[in-house]
């Protein structure tokens, strides 16, 4: 009788184990973002980000996505403090089952005297204003769309951050971890802005 109660205890316990396990797997901690990752100067207020077409924390307009037009929204922010040099736009998607969010998105090296990117800002590595494209999730230079799977809303960050310098990349090697490594020790600022997209 008590070998019976022991294993009996014993599949309990496994079994509350095995289902302890998969929650904490179905909560899993969502990828750290950018702006989790950089270090701001102490003291520094934050960079407000808006776009004229949407509100951040409301969805994200389908002409964003690649189920659209795929192209890259408007963006503004307030200029950034004293000694700001250069400005990186980071777009990110954390809210997937990765190690590291999904890039949608990075320009580095915007000039000092800018506070605003324009309604499709195309694809490649230099721009006119003398900023470059770093690499997407795809490996392209440019703004690529989100597509989350079908019924799936997930979260879309426009971070903009401003710099002590400039970063002076090669855009042949600036992925998101070259970008973040080289923008160590040299963030005054941050801003994001969120919209939110619905798969299909």
């Amino acid at each position: 009788m008590k070998s019976v109660v022991r294993n009996s205890v014993a599949a309990f316990a496994f079994a509350l184990l095995c289902v302890t396990s998969a929650d904490a797997q179905g909560q899993a901690a969502a990828p750290q973002l950018a702006k989790e990752l950089v270090t701001v100067r102490a003291g520094s207020s934050n960079l407000r980000v808006t776009s004229s077409m949407f509100v951040s924390g409301d969805a994200l307009p389908e002409r964003f996505t690649q189920n659209g037009e795929n192209i890259s929204p408007p963006l503004t922010w307030l200029r950034g403090p004293a000694g700001t040099l250069s400005y990186v736009v980071l777009v990110e998607d954390n809210g997937v089952s990765r190690p590291e969010p999904i890039t949608h998105w990075i320009v580095y090296d915007i000039p000092s005297t800018a506070t605003r990117l324009p309604l499709g800002v195309p694809a490649g590595e230099r721009l006119e204003s003398g900023a470059a494209q770093g690499k997407n999730i795809a490996g392209a230079a440019g703004y690529i769309g989100p597509k989350p799977p079908a019924g799936e809303t997930h979260p879309y960050h426009f971070q903009v951050f401003a710099l002590s310098q400039k970063l002076n990349l090669d855009p042949a090697t600036a992925d998101r971890a070259a970008v973040l490594a080289a923008m160590k020790g040299k963030v005054l600022a941050g801003g994001d802005l969120i919209g939110r997209y619905t798969g299909k």
